[in-house]
């Protein structure tokens, strides 16, 4: 039996922590999202590596996790609910929390449970449970089943977003643009050729949208921000893209974690920051950003000051397009017998449920076809209320 399954059937058997924000799960046959969002927008935060959710938004309500996590409990923690906080590196996050337009889920994840990055980072993407299977991605496959297109802050097009709608790919360089010119001789000079003459027309036609960005220098830490901003002033265009992906790397802190992790989720934080202010309120109301990575980390801390691979993590949806704030967690405890395999926390929500609704709220999908065309999942209301 899947592991995940295992883990619903026995909700009822189970009591839970309870803490004023908890919700508790079930699966039910409806979904009950809110309206079609008509200005929807999306942005959505690939963190490659696993994200530790234990590190990013600690249990500290739960007895047990201080004995585990003896070296990599930060200071300064921020409040939530009592059962849970924030890292003092996601003051933004914390800031739309406390401002209702923050919905922080735990103990989630997809149903895998192999631990490997290769296989995770592509059932994150595709949203199919086999790796290696589809050559689309899930929100690839949510645009298809909507009007709407999509730009990769990302150099090439993650699978994430592939689909059969084109997507645009915006990454800067310090290569010049070619004159148009050179797309036209293209365009002429494939035009007899089956497989690239729909190329070399695309390239024709879209010539004069495609400059290259030099404005901004990759490889520091600052590059994430200055993508969500770039992100931003396409998402903002009332005729561009409704959906952009943001691609971070270097969550997979085996050792060294308390410095390298919360450096990256103060870098996720202030790209979250930049986005808010780029679009600006009035798009801002209508928008959603959510994290994604392909699993979480073991629950206590090695012998190198970090964490391995593990299962259940948390992910954070933001934005104006939510209904309320909240917490939503079916918290399944970190006693030994607790733990999937006795090392992880156990994912006690489906990742693709929480994925499926947010195409919904915010590109007008019906939930229905959300779950048989875009990402599969068992039907749920754990999330109603919120998107």
């Amino acid at each position: 039996m899947n592991p995940l399954n295992e883990c619903f059937e026995s909700i009822s058997r189970r009591s839970f922590l309870r803490a004023s924000a908890i919700l508790t799960f079930a699966a039910l046959p409806d979904f009950a999202f809110g309206a079609e969002v008509k200005n929807g927008r999306l942005l959505v935060i690939l963190l490659r590596g696993g994200m530790d959710g234990l590190f990013a938004m600690p249990a500290v309500g739960d007895p047990g996790l201080q004995g585990l996590r003896k070296d990599l409990m930060p200071d300064g923690l921020l409040k939530l609910d009592g059962l849970f906080a924030l890292h003092p590196a996601l003051q933004h996050v914390h800031e739309l929390y406390t401002g209702g337009q923050a919905l922080l889920v735990h103990g989630v994840s997809y149903p895998y449970t192999g631990r490997s990055h290769f296989e995770g980072q592509d059932i994150m993407e595709s949203g199919v449970l086999q790796a290696y299977s589809s050559p689309t991605g899930w929100l690839g496959r949510a645009l298809d089943a909507s009007s709407y297109t999509a730009v990769a802050m990302s150099l090439p097009v993650p699978l994430i977003l592939r689909g059969k709608t084109p997507t645009e790919s915006r990454y800067p360089t310090w290569i010049s643009s070619p004159p148009q010119s050179v797309y036209q001789q293209l365009g002429a000079l494939w035009a007899n050729d089956a497989s690239l003459a729909p190329v070399g027309a695309q390239l024709v036609a879209t010539s004069g949208s495609l400059q290259m960005d030099t404005s901004l220098r990759m490889g520091d830490e600052a590059d994430l921000p200055a993508l969500a901003q770039q992100a931003a002033m396409r998402l903002r265009q009332d005729n561009g893209p409704r959906v952009a992906v943001l691609d971070h790397v270097g969550f997979d802190t085996h050792a060294k974690q308390p410095g390298q992790h919360s450096d990256k989720l103060r870098n996720v934080d202030q790209a979250i920051r930049a986005f808010h202010q780029g679009v600006g309120e009035d798009v801002w109301k209508d928008t959603l950003v959510v994290t994604v990575t392909e699993f979480g980390r073991t629950v206590a801390e090695n012998g190198s000051f970090g964490t391995d691979h593990g299962w259940g993590t948390c992910i954070f949806v933001l934005g104006g397009a939510l209904k309320k704030a909240g917490i939503v967690s079916d918290w399944p405890g970190l006693k030994p017998t607790n733990l999937f395999e006795g090392r992880d926390l156990k994912a006690t929500l489906d990742a693709r449920a929480l994925y499926g609704g947010i195409v919904s709220a915010t590109l007008g999908i019906d939930p229905e076809v959300a779950r048989r065309d875009v990402i599969q999942f068992d039907a749920t209301n754990a999330f109603d209320g919120y998107l």
